[in-house]
């Protein structure tokens, strides 16, 4: 008889240890994410990059629909949606119980105001999907409808997954958004504090309208330097980061037990961006040559360690439904030699070195991140490529503002650009819908917001122009293929890989990432464990209504790592274990049908 009350002791014992620590990882007290980058004042006009620093921004900030791990739009800020069968009319019904950090309410006033307001003061990214639309009517503060100019295939996902809705209230007193330093949003997590150059400190939003989140703080420390990132996190003096592992590193730590490591495709694109109105690579021929001497399979498999896939001559992930794979591209340094010859740069003075078509002397300098040791090296391996067939190629390693500032101004194409060459990347937002190629390479800077090389085709603004105003997704796959076909033939920049994502993090203070398809661990559905059951978002009962992207790797579905379990649901099989212990101790003889299997 004794021996079974042990039992029955022991048996609750030794499972308390487990669900504390379950709940431990719920409650989190402060959780450190280490990014490599000042992301600037966190709004939606001052943040710099697409990941992480939008990211942080939306953990700040709400949409009006959120995207999934897989990429899809669910309804978020709205609770429910109507759309007329011609896709003109688009009727949402907000939340009720939506609040601003200041308990302010978010109302239809401040949705209207936003999509104004972006007109009224161009962010690119944020803008140029609102010019579809021709009228807001605000029936009441929750109630609201949009009629847009024409169909918009993407319009889900831009602008009403993209688009940070902003208080009026407060936007509307601010003139010069560009230097607002306001991030009082309605999302999970406040502002608290930010050193610039140091960290960001945020803190949960304790009246969120899906519940409050788990982690009570989140700090984000800025450590530029990558080593210097990795050994934090393996010293646990971080708790995650958001750069993925560098290959050569990714074994080690994949082996350390206090580490988990997920992985999956990457969207992020690394190219070479190329001055398309600088001479001579203004010239198509001379981008050609170029493009053919430059190995993108050494690249993945060397530098990379096969970490990577291959770029797409025409920009175009694989994965995506709208990738041309009639496309091909072979480098042959002979065809780029002859290339070269014919189009008349020619070494004149048998240095190694090719003049220019009037005899000109060439030498170009190819910019890159200083804190980026990967490109770094596919920055130094192109250079000697290009150093053999002729062109004269220095790299220089700058720190990421200086190579942003001569490469892109102020982020804005229409303010010029210093530069020749520069090994570049694209972040994974790039690829989510293809119409982001008009954004890259339109020759007008209000729709071409992103097209730092200044390249020029009245072909292809003819095909984009063609595709806004087609609805039908056959013919405006069609068109998009054609558009990469032009891109691979004329090199307004050669694409050379997309490296897969391995993130790492420590599951003992925080096991609640999920990892979002081309991007990886760090965006807004990671940090949203709560401590209530409003955690999930609203079941989408249209959900085959709305036109997404599709996702074709169904193997990162399942790399996709979940959420903690439900605090209440814990302390309820606590109670459980108790009352079975109490049953164990008190019965004097059970069955074997009645043992709990644990």
């Amino acid at each position: 008889m004794k021996n079974k009350y042990i039992v029955g002791l022991l048996i609750i014992l030794l499972f308390i240890p487990t669900l504390q620590s379950t709940i431990a990882a719920e409650q989190v007290k402060s959780l450190k994410v280490g990014i490599t980058k000042d992301e600037n004042t966190l709004n939606p006009y001052t943040y710099v990059t697409g990941y992480p620093g939008l990211d942080l921004v939306n953990l700040l900030y709400d949409n009006l629909f959120q995207l999934d791990e897989q990429n899809l739009p669910q309804p978020w800020l709205v609770e429910d949606y109507e759309v007329s069968e011609d896709g003109l009319t688009y009727k949402l019904t907000l939340h009720e119980n939506v609040a601003w950090h200041d308990g302010k309410p978010l109302t239809t006033e401040d949705v209207k105001f936003t999509m104004e307001y972006f007109k009224e003061h161009p962010k690119s990214r944020f803008t140029n999907p609102l010019a579809v639309i021709s009228s807001i009517d605000i029936q009441d503060e929750t109630n609201m409808t949009l009629v847009l100019s024409q169909g918009s295939p993407n319009f889900f996902i831009q602008p009403l997954a993209d688009l940070p809705i902003l208080p009026k209230h407060i936007w509307s007193e601010i003139s010069n958004p560009d230097d607002s330093t306001d991030s009082l949003g309605s999302g999970p997590y406040m502002l608290e504090q930010y050193v610039s150059g140091q960290f960001y400190k945020m803190k949960a939003n304790p009246n969120y309208f899906k519940g409050t989140p788990a982690i009570e703080e989140i700090i984000f420390p800025i450590i530029e330097d990558t080593t210097a990132l990795f050994t934090a996190l393996q010293a646990k003096e971080i708790d995650a980061i958001s750069s993925s592992i560098s290959p050569e590193l990714v074994s080690q730590f994949e082996t350390n037990p206090n580490l988990k490591v997920i992985r999956g495709a990457g969207y992020s694109t690394t190219l070479v961006q190329i001055n398309a109105e600088r001479y001579p690579m203004d010239q198509k021929e001379f981008r050609q040559a170029m493009a053919y001497a430059i190995d993108t399979q050494y690249l993945v498999d060397t530098v990379l360690l096969g970490f990577a896939e291959l770029g797409s001559p025409g920009f175009i992930h694989p994965s995506s439904p709208f990738y041309n794979s009639e496309l091909s591209f072979e480098p042959n340094m002979d065809r780029a030699k002859q290339i070269l010859e014919e189009a008349g740069f020619i070494d004149t003075n048998n240095d190694g070195y090719r003049e220019d078509q009037q005899g000109n002397e060439l030498e170009l300098t190819s910019l890159v991140y200083a804190n980026n040791p990967i490109r770094i090296r596919t920055a130094e391996i192109i250079a000697e490529w290009l150093n053999e067939i002729g062109i004269k190629v220095n790299v220089r390693a700058m720190d990421a503002t200086t190579v942003d500032s001569m490469m892109w101004p102020d982020f804005d194409v229409s303010k010029g650009r210093d530069f020749d060459l520069g090994v570049w990347g694209w972040s994974n937002t790039m690829q989510l819908f293809p119409d982001r190629m008009m954004d890259l390479f339109h020759s007008d800077p209000s729709v071409g917001s992103v097209n730092i090389g200044a390249y020029e085709s009245p072909e292809f603004d003819e095909l984009a122009s063609l595709l806004k105003n087609t609805i039908d997704e056959t013919e405006r796959t069609e068109i998009i293929k054609e558009m990469q076909a032009l891109v691979a033939d004329e090199f307004p920049i050669i694409p050379l890989y997309y490296q897969e994502i391995v993130n790492a993090y420590h599951p003992s203070v925080y096991d609640g990432f999920s990892f979002q398809l081309g991007k990886g661990i760090i965006h807004k559905m990671s940090f949203l464990t709560f401590e209530n059951d409003t955690a999930a978002p609203p079941t989408d009962k249209k959900e085959d209504e709305v036109k997404t992207p599709q996702n074709s790797n169904e193997e990162l579905q399942n790399a996709s790592s979940g959420s903690s379990n439900n605090s209440l649901l814990i302390l309820g099989l606590i109670i459980a274990l108790l009352v079975v212990g109490g049953f164990v101790i008190k019965r004097k003889s059970t069955s074997k049908k009645d043992d709990v299997d644990f």
